[in-house]
């Protein structure tokens, strides 16, 4: 009995267990299908909201960014009419100096030395190597030196100056280090001077003919003049110029800077005054 009954039990039990399984499986799937189903249906909801959102949200986000850059763009107006206003009482302060000074015969009256007045000095590494002793000798002066600098580089930065109205009363500039200066340069330079007097340092250690061509130049022009810094460079060389043979020690430097002093003085506030008097030039005008 018991060998017969076991083997019937058994197959009982396994299919009740099997039917489970199945019963089990078939609400899984259709879990599994509700899910999917809910799932779709919140992405339809997501993508309608998107849709609803593109067509409606846009307008506005296109009206506020509207308003803004007409806000931006207001501002920007009135800046740039502040900066314009600001710029033009600039310029009209700084023709009104330039125009006091514009004659020589102004400096003169201005200036007792030349360490007083407002020079420009536009260099290379010479100058650039003399910078602290030319705003020693020249506490209002302003001096653009940099190393390795041209002289079409040079113009540049005259042309820059020239445009902002920034020129001083005198002008120096030092520029035969590196490169080649044919005389049309010279004259370049001359002429975005403004007419103020303009000076040029020759320069020590250059074996071509720029300094030469300098001279030529400035010996036909009554607003240019020379400063014969090659000629005392040569004169202390041990003393003045470090071991390239090109720019200026400390003690170099100092000289450098009183013969740029010296020379304008002597061009400017003594063979100017002594080669004109005020009462004589009234009288012939009797």
């Amino acid at each position: 009995m018991i060998t017969v009954l076991l083997p019937q039990y058994s197959h009982g039990t396994i299919a009740s267990v099997y039917g489970r399984i199945l019963y089990t499986m078939n609400n899984k799937r259709s879990l599994i299908k509700l899910a999917y189903r809910v799932l779709t249906v919140l992405l339809c909801g997501i993508f309608a909201l998107g849709v609803i959102s593109f067509i409606i949200v846009p307008p506005q986000a296109k009206a506020e960014a509207a308003a803004i850059e007409e806000m931006l763009r207001k501002k920007q107006e009135e800046e740039e009419e502040r900066i314009r206003k600001a710029r033009e009482e600039q310029l009209r302060k700084q023709k009104e100096e330039y125009e006091a000074h514009k004659n020589i015969y102004d400096l003169q009256d201005e200036y007792d030395d030349a360490s007083q007045m407002r020079v420009t000095g536009i260099g290379d590494s010479v100058m650039l190597a003399a910078l602290d002793e030319l705003y020693e000798v020249f506490p209002n002066g302003y001096f653009d030196a940099v190393f390795g600098r041209t002289i079409y580089e040079g113009m540049q930065t005259l042309y820059d100056l020239e445009a902002n109205n920034a020129l001083g009363d005198v002008i120096i500039f030092s520029l035969g280090a590196n490169s080649y200066i044919e005389e049309e340069d010279i004259e370049e330079l001359i002429a975005h001077s403004g007419g103020r007097p303009t000076f040029f340092l020759t320069t020590v250690g250059v074996t071509n003919d720029s300094n030469e061509k300098t001279r030529n130049i400035v010996a036909k022009h009554d607003d240019a003049s020379m400063i014969e810094w090659e000629e005392l460079a040569l004169q202390h060389l041990s003393e003045y110029i470090l071991a390239d043979g090109l720019h200026p020690n400390h003690e170099g430097s100092m000289a450098y800077a009183e013969l740029i002093r010296e020379t304008i003085n002597q061009e400017i506030l003594v063979k100017w005054k002594r080669s004109y008097d005020p009462e004589e030039d009234e009288n012939q005008g009797s």
